[in-house]
């Protein structure tokens, strides 16, 4: 009988999702501060930051992303300010292509579109450029929805 010979390749890719690559600003707040990140790509499961603010690995931080809101991620690794993080649970396909559209757009185009607000600090209004307020509601919101979740969850455990 013939012998037969099989070969078994490894997949180099070795994620659960497929990451998108792109590059958009968002807020974020660690437990010590406010940071403005740059989400370098994005999957329904993780994403891969660059940030100055002092995160470190096991820390959990929250987003401000693009239909999304307010969403919680851990860092799970980290390199001088890039940051490999990934949701507590995952986001939805919705808010992939919601921050692909508010995507920067590549080195060499117009970097804004014509009639979008001009801002003093060099932010483009069109980009949703960090707001604080805004930040800090969604913030406040997520909070208190996390809290309510707990009660209800409390309440149905103890009757």
């Amino acid at each position: 009988m013939p012998q037969l010979l099989a070969h078994i390749i490894e997949p180099t890719e070795r994620r659960r999702m497929h990451r998108r690559t792109l590059r958009l600003d968002v807020a974020a707040q660690t437990a010590a501060a406010e940071a403005l990140v740059v989400i370098r790509n994005l999957s329904r499961t993780g994403l891969l930051i660059e940030t100055g603010a002092g995160v470190q690995v096991g820390e959990t931080f929250i987003l401000v992303l693009p239909e999304a809101g307010a969403t919680p991620a851990r860092v799970v690794r980290g390199d001088g300010r890039i940051f490999g993080c990934e949701f507590l649970s995952p986001i939805p396909a919705s808010t992939i292509s919601a921050a692909l559209l508010k995507t920067a757009p590549e080195a060499g185009t117009d970097p804004a579109p014509a009639g979008a607000e001009t801002r003093t600090d060099g932010a483009s209004g069109a980009r949703g450029a960090f707001h604080p307020f805004l930040f800090a509601a969604l913030t406040t919101a997520f909070t208190a929805a996390v809290l309510l979740f707990i009660v209800a969850l409390a309440s149905l455990t103890f009757s």
